[in-house]
């Protein structure tokens, strides 16, 4: 086994060692609720995607064509179009559509998330709990996104602005709110590592509460697909969120494919991470399958109670 295969192989244990120890001991010493429920909207603090999902949540360094929900950087450097879904076990459902493209040197991406919680009363901000309970108090979350990138100094630079909705009972709280990121690929493992300062912006007025959004400094790593023979590719990733509050979320997760014949690909992906939400559990996984242009996703999470299941369709 070659060098950068045994280095790929220590990675990729190194990471998913680290983050189960530090969500094991997320679980022990987690903050109190009030805290970990804190920030606004709650659609900013769920996976995007059915592959950033099954990967723990990672999304900073990913190069995809839903970058413009995880590091405006990326934008462009995944071409096409992606739409998907999840269903959670209270019967909220969340969904998301990004679009990628390139013109001349500029990257731009456009990107729609939307969470439909349940029923009409609750509270603010929104607790995880409408992803769990049947009787949970309702929300309706919105974050619309176009970010572009450009690269100056072999460093990829880009930014993103977005509005941020969240409504309650008969209230709704929006604004403006901005990401800003830069990316580099590496010549170690043909890695891209990247760094994004997401969700700035004012806080969120609903009948007289203020919540601030969940800005944080999100720094990964993901390594690009290395042969472990004819047929099966290996990736890793991995991600440190820094909240606002100083709180820290390591997230990784591992992709591995198998491409019997050409154009046709079979994906299997798992992550873990430490939970932000409540309800949230740190155990994450997902499957793919490519023909060509097409790819369909699905991804897994457990929850305090039941599961998370999203599908996502990718056309490039």
């Amino acid at each position: 086994m070659s060098r950068s295969l045994m280095l790929l192989h220590r990675g990729a244990l190194v990471a998913a060692m680290a983050t189960g120890t530090v969500a094991t001991s997320a679980r022990a010493q987690s903050s109190a609720p009030d805290q970990r429920e804190r920030y606004a909207p709650l659609v900013l603090k769920l996976p995007a995607s059915a592959r950033v999902l099954s990967l723990g949540g990672t999304q900073v360094a990913l190069r995809d064509v839903d970058a413009v929900f995880g590091n405006p950087a990326l934008v462009g450097t995944g071409t096409g179009l992606a739409f998907g879904a999840e269903r959670y076990s209270s019967g909220a459902t969340a969904g998301q559509f990004a679009s990628s493209s390139t013109i001349g040197p500029l990257g731009i991406g456009v990107g729609v998330q939307l969470l439909d919680a349940g029923p009409r009363y609750g509270v603010f901000p929104a607790r995880s709990d409408v992803l769990t309970g049947d009787n949970a108090g309702g929300t309706t979350s919105l974050a619309a996104s176009v970010a572009a990138s450009l690269t100056w100094k072999q460093i990829r630079w880009g930014v993103a602005a977005k509005y941020v909705e969240e409504r309650v009972t008969d209230d709704r709280a929006g604004g403006v709110a901005f990401d800003i990121g830069a990316s580099k690929t590496l010549s170690l493992l043909n890695s891209t590592v990247g760094v994004a300062v997401q969700h700035l912006g004012p806080r969120l007025d609903v009948a007289g509460r203020r919540e601030a959004l969940p800005t944080q400094l999100a720094l990964g790593i993901a390594t690009a697909p290395k042969g472990l023979g004819k047929w099966v590719d290996v990736g890793a990733t991995a991600e440190l969120d820094v909240r606002r509050d100083g709180e820290l979320f390591p997230r990784g997760g591992v992709e591995l494919s198998y491409s019997p014949i050409e154009g046709v690909t079979f994906i299997g992906r798992a992550g873990g991470r430490r939970p932000q939400l409540r309800e949230e559990r740190p155990v994450t996984a997902g499957a793919g399958f490519t023909v060509d242009r097409f790819t369909l996703d699905y991804g897994w999470e457990t929850l305090r109670e039941g599961a998370g299941h999203r599908f996502t369709i990718r056309l490039r």
